[in-house]
């Protein structure tokens, strides 16, 4: 038998996992950055719920915000700086879990405006427990980006 043989058997179901976790993740991020750059309004007032900043952060971050989204999905889907991509993407999921655990903490009852008014609402804890997936998943891609 050829040394390493056996680790080519194996190679090709974890780039195919690798590759189909990477095209989830960004196409997910392309998806919920269009979703609120449709209705800026609506997503400025989401954004305003979670109480952690002024009126004015919360119409830049809705103007802005959602395009981020989007490049960065598309990019990690295109493979185009992929590591810059999944940069930001991971923190974004940083920065989106610490505002819902915020929320969680102070009672807030509102919805995540994760994917704007495209689903119904779901509050915070499905989202949250949803971005720590979403982090392990990111995780295991730096993992085997190296």
């Amino acid at each position: 038998m050829i040394a390493g043989a056996d680790s080519g058997r194996f190679s090709l179901p974890l780039r195919v996992a690798r590759l189909v976790a990477r095209i989830a993740l960004g196409a997910l991020f392309v998806f919920s950055g269009a979703l609120k750059a449709l209705d800026p309004g609506e997503f400025a007032k989401e954004v305003q719920r979670y109480n952690l900043l002024p009126w004015i952060g919360c119409v830049l971050l809705a103007l802005y915000l959602p395009w981020l989204e989007i490049l960065a999905g598309l990019v990690l889907v295109l493979k185009i700086f992929e590591k810059g991509a999944l940069l930001v993407i991971t923190l974004l999921l940083v920065i989106f879990t610490l505002a819902l655990a915020s929320a969680m903490v102070r009672g807030l009852n509102i919805d995540c405006g994760c994917f704007g008014k495209a689903l119904e609402s779901t509050g915070t804890t499905l989202p949250l427990v949803r971005n720590l997936l979403l982090l392990l998943v990111a995780g295991l891609l730096w993992r085997e980006n190296k």
